[in-house]
C-alpha cells in the first residue's frame, strides 16, 4: 500500500493516476498518516513535511523509518524558505528519504527513482545534514535545490526560475554571505553527488557520467578536477566523499557568522 500525505491537488491526482499496482491511501493530517503506518502493509510513503494544519510530519516519518519493514519514503516539497528549512530538519533527523522538488521533477519519476535505488543511501541528505544548518535563511531554498536536484544541466537561470526570484537576487544574497557565485554552488553539489556514487556506491566513472547525463567521461573528469582537485578514479577511495563534503562545508560555514 502507498500512504500519501499530499496537499497539492496536482500531486494527489498524479499519484492516483500512476500508482496502478498498489492501493493508494491519501490523507492530509500527520496523525492520519501515523495511523496508516501503524496499521501495517505500508510499503511506500509519499509525504509533504507539513500537514493541513501546519504540524510537522518529520516525527511520523522517523517512526516509519524505524520499523523493521522500513517503507520507501519520498518527501515532496516546494521551494519556499519555510519548506527548505523543513527539508534541512529532515536531513538532520537522518530520515532515509528521497527528496522530490515540485516543479523540478514529476512525482512519478521521483517514486520510480526511489524504488530503483534499492535502499541505497542518498547524497542530498548527507550534504544537507552537514551544511544546511549553516546556510543563511534566504539561501536555504537555493541550496536545497542544488543538493536535491543535481544536474550538469541545472543552470543559474533555471534555478532562479524554479525559486521564483531573479538571478541577480540569488547572486547578491550569495555575495552578502561571502559565498561562491551560484554556478559554483551548483557545480559543487554535482561534484559531491558524483563523489558519493564513486566512493559510497562504488560506481565506476563511466557509470556515473551516464547517470548524470554528461556528454562524456571526460566531462565528468573535468568537473571533478575543477571542484575536488583530483581525478574521478581517486574518488573511489573510501572516505573521499566525506573529505570533499568537508571542503564544501568550509566554504558554507564562513557565512554562518554573517547572517
Amino acid at each position: 500500500m502507498v500512504a500519501a500525505l499530499l496537499l497539492d491537488a496536482g500531486d494527489r491526482a498524479e499519484i492516483e493516476r500512476t500508482s496502478t499496482h498498489a492501493p493508494v491511501r491519501l490523507c492530509e493530517r500527520a496523525d492520519a498518516l501515523r495511523s496508516l503506518v501503524a496499521a501495517g502493509q505500508v510499503r511506500f510513503i509519499v509525504s509533504e513535511l507539513r500537514d493541513r494544519v501546519g504540524a510537522s510530519v518529520i516525527p511520523v516519518l522517523g517512526e516509519a523509518a524505524a520499523q523493521g519493514t522500513r517503507p520507501t519514503i519520498v518527501v515532496r516539497t516546494a521551494l519556499t524558505d519555510a519548506a527548505a528549512g523543513d527539508v534541512i530538519q529532515c536531513a538532520v533527523a537522518r530520515i532515509p528519504a528521497r527528496v522530490s522538488i515540485r516543479k523540478a521533477e514529476s512525482l512519478a519519476g521521483a517514486m520510480r527513482d526511489a524504488l530503483g535505488s534499492g535502499g541505497e543511501g542518498i547524497a542530498d541528505l548527507a550534504i544537507l545534514e552537514r551544511v544546511g544548518p549553516s546556510v543563511p535563511l534566504q539561501l536555504r531554498a537555493f541550496v536545497v535545490l542544488c543538493a536535491a536536484a543535481p544536474s550538469p544541466r541545472l543552470h543559474v537561470a533555471r534555478a532562479a526560475q524554479l525559486l521564483g526570484v531573479g538571478r541577480r537576487t540569488i547572486e547578491s544574497r550569495l555575495a552578502r554571505a561571502e559565498l561562491p557565485p551560484a554556478h559554483r554552488i551548483i557545480g559543487w553539489c554535482v561534484a559531491l553527488h558524483a563523489a558519493w556514487q564513486l566512493d559510497v556506491l562504488d560506481r565506476r566513472p563511466k557509470q556515473v557520467a551516464a547517470a548524470f547525463g554528461f556528454a562524456s567521461g571526460a566531462a565528468l573528469a573535468n568537473l571533478v578536477s575543477r571542484y575536488c582537485g583530483c581525478s574521478a578514479t581517486s574518488l573511489r577511495e573510501h572516505g573521499a566523499f566525506r573529505a570533499q563534503l568537508e571542503r564544501f562545508a568550509a566554504l558554507v560555514e564562513r557565512s554562518a557568522s554573517i547572517e
